[in-house]
């Protein structure tokens, strides 16, 4: 009859080592070795970490991480394809600028960057080779922003520009990329749904945050200098025929930009509003007032929004021969305004109103509008 292991008997003592003898060190064994000895005497196997592993992280940065890295792999591979379907368009200009090599090149490593991201984010256990390679391609971009944040200050230090903000928003990416890095360089975690959802809803967050984030750091960047027009996009004029604090605000800014020389010609473009008062045509009575000679002025009625603005002034432009052009609008407006002329193939350098009517609502707006915007500059 066969029975279950003897128990020991406590009478008997295990054998002592003589005095001053150290004990027989136990033989190392492999890994492996230790593993099917372990099983063989019923133990469970838990492998511990060398010195070299990658250290365990909590599930949540690591979600954190992975929602930062799907959202910048999407919008670099969108860039990229608005780039070889449009050429002129570069949509990666607006979170980083790869210096010292050719455009082919830079888009090449965009392409690289796009997919480790996603790829990062699917599927963040790595094979050594890909651990490598991602860390790579995350600490070139982020050493690219690190870069464009100093480009920053000494353009600003030149006095090319003057920022509301006296912080790029390429030292942000640059902050988010040393997230990602520190993240990538740990073991992965994984939670299965609960991780996915943060990914979901982190991605998300990023989408909203984008447009609000360009608001924030380009929108309120003054780039005044010597150009050929100023363009200003037309607002509301109320009932009474008083143009609305936007557009008193945007048509004071373009004519102090003639006054200061800045500029010698004014086009001003908008439509007939709700009230019955063409826009545009306020807004030329306006210039005239103020001093600047109605033989200055060029009158667009059909800006009824930004688009058609843009698809009116194009032409007129091209035909006068002026490639000098600044746009004035609120801050909010002009991430729109510059996707817009971008996507048309020309770089306008915008110049910031200032913003005193209904803020928050018209913020709010241009979250979907800015992207409905980057969606045509980059599908056409």
């Amino acid at each position: 009859m066969n029975t279950g292991p003897a128990e020991p008997d406590p009478s008997v003592s295990a054998p002592v080592a003589p005095a001053g003898v150290e004990p027989p060190a136990e033989p190392l064994l492999s890994a492996a070795a230790a593993r099917a000895k372990a099983r063989a005497e019923g133990r469970q196997w838990r492998e511990e970490p060398g010195p070299s592993a990658a250290e365990p992280r909590h599930w949540l940065p690591a979600a954190i991480a992975r929602g930062l890295a799907f959202f910048f792999g999407l919008f670099t591979l969108l860039g990229v394809v608005g780039v070889v379907r449009e050429g002129a368009f570069d949509a990666n200009l607006w979170w980083v600028a790869v210096p010292f090599v050719p455009r082919l090149v830079s888009g090449a490593l965009l392409v690289a960057v796009g997919i480790a991201f996603v790829a990062y984010a699917v599927a963040p256990c790595m094979s050594v080779w890909r651990r490598r390679a991602t860390l790579v391609l995350f600490a070139f971009f982020a050493a690219a922003t690190l870069y464009n944040a100093v480009e920053f200050y000494r353009v600003w230090r030149s006095g090319a520009i003057a920022p509301g903000v006296p912080l790029p928003l390429s030292a942000v990416v640059a902050v988010l990329l040393g997230f990602l890095i520190w993240a990538a360089l740990r073991a992965p975690a994984r939670r299965g749904w609960p991780a996915a959802a943060v990914l979901v809803v982190v991605a998300g967050a990023c989408v909203m945050a984008f447009p609000l984030a360009q608001i924030l750091f380009f929108g309120t960047t003054d780039y005044r200098r010597q150009a050929d027009v100023v363009v200003v996009f037309g607002a509301q004029v109320h009932n009474n025929g008083q143009p609305s604090l936007s557009l008193k605000d945007r048509m004071d800014t373009a004519i102090e930009l003639y006054r200061d020389g800045l500029v010698h010609r004014v086009f001003v473009s908008g439509g007939v509003g709700d009230s019955g008062y063409n826009e545009a045509l306020v807004m030329r009575d306006m210039a005239v007032k103020s001093g600047v000679p109605a033989s200055r002025i060029a009158v667009d009625s059909n800006g009824v929004n930004t688009a058609a603005t843009v698809a009116d002034t194009v032409p007129f432009f091209g035909g006068r021969g002026w490639r000098r052009i600044l746009a004035v609008s609120q801050s909010y407006h002009l991430p729109r305004i510059k996707l817009a002329y971008e996507r048309a193939g020309w770089n306008v350098l915008t110049v910031p109103a200032p913003a005193r009517e209904r803020t928050g609502f018209m913020v709010l707006r241009e979250i979907p509008a800015f992207w409905v915007y980057f969606v045509r500059a980059v599908f056409g």
